[in-house]
């Protein structure tokens, strides 16, 4: 039997529901003696710990549902309870029930490098909530609207999808927003949206690539200087123009092998709608091209890390350059 769990993706939603199913399988309805939850940033691990090998009270198990499980992914955190991994993987290793530990990882992506990864994968039970695709991203918007009793226009939600990446946990932050804005309106429409809500970054970048791409490099360099002024760092810009480039690359390959965009998405395990934007564009370039670029993005990030030169001139040379 299964007494360590790891369930992880990113739609928030999904992520609760088998979160739930796996709850609902071992108790029969949560209370304060067969239920504990946890914020693994505020709580230190050895407090989890021991709850969880505390016996049960008036039933067989109890559950331990530990949030925010930051420690399995690359994600660097900043926060005053230190986690000794070790105590993490000692856990991992020896723990052998009777109750029920559940980390939950609001991520796609785990760091597959790490030891404590490795080990929950082969001594217990790790669940991926596969990411939606477009359509399952807005069937989600349309209950969650459904539910405040609100209806959507298909060009507004077109236009959400599109501002966000989706990317459901920003689409929920911006869709609260909308709310607020529309307040009594029945009906959310384009100019509701784009009145309120934010391109997320990964948008703003991809739309930074689609200029470069179409020669529009005067709109590519003003929309840089935008995001400069937004406090985002050329490093950080350039790695994720960088991302963007191989993105086009990898996917061109797979598309001449006769791959599906799903069958992309999952081979280089990114989000189908990425892809989906990814092959807006790869006709019009060449591999060689890509490659190319690829080549001057490594030379600029050389630039940036080891040049006395302006960081964001850097940069601008660069989009100017490709």
């Amino acid at each position: 039997m299964t007494h360590i769990y790891l369930v992880y993706g990113s739609t928030k939603p999904l992520v609760d529901k088998k979160i739930s199913e796996v709850i609902e399988h071992h108790i029969h309805q949560k209370d304060e003696f067969n239920y504990s939850q946890y914020e693994l940033k505020e709580v230190s691990f050895s407090q989890i710990a021991e709850d969880a090998m505390t016996f049960p009270f008036l039933s067989d198990c109890k559950v331990i549902h530990i949030k925010d499980s930051y420690i399995f992914t690359g994600e660097k955190v900043k926060t005053a309870i230190e986690i000794n991994i070790e105590d993490v993987l000692s856990f991992l290793e020896q723990f052998s029930g009777p109750n029920i530990v559940i980390f939950e990882v609001n991520q796609d992506k785990l760091d597959e490098r790490k030891k404590i990864v490795k080990t929950i994968k082969k001594l217990h039970e790790v669940i991926q909530i596969e990411p939606l695709n477009e359509e399952g991203t807005k069937a989600l918007i349309k209950q969650a609207l459904n539910d405040v009793y609100k209806d959507i226009k298909a060009d507004a939600l077109n236009a959400l999808i599109e501002l966000t990446g989706i990317q459901y946990d920003i689409i929920t932050k911006e869709l609260d927003k909308v709310l607020l804005f529309v307040g009594d309106e029945p009906v959310i429409t384009k100019k509701h949206i784009e009145s309120v809500v934010s391109r997320s970054l990964e948008q703003n970048v991809f739309l930074l690539t689609e200029f470069i791409i179409k020669g529009q490099k005067q709109k590519a360099i003003h929309l840089l200087k935008d995001l400069i002024q937004m406090k985002e760092e050329p490093i950080k810009l350039l790695a994720l123009i960088t991302g963007q480039y191989r993105l086009f690359y990898q996917a061109k390959i797979l598309k001449e092998k006769g791959y599906s965009e799903s069958q992309i998405a999952k081979q280089l395990k990114v989000h189908p709608y990425r892809v989906k934007l990814a092959l807006r564009n790869i006709n019009k370039l060449s591999l060689n091209h890509l490659l190319k670029i690829i080549d001057s993005c490594a030379e600029t990030d050389y630039q940036l890390k080891s040049s006395y030169m302006d960081k964001d001139l850097i940069l601008e040379l660069f989009i100017l350059k490709i």
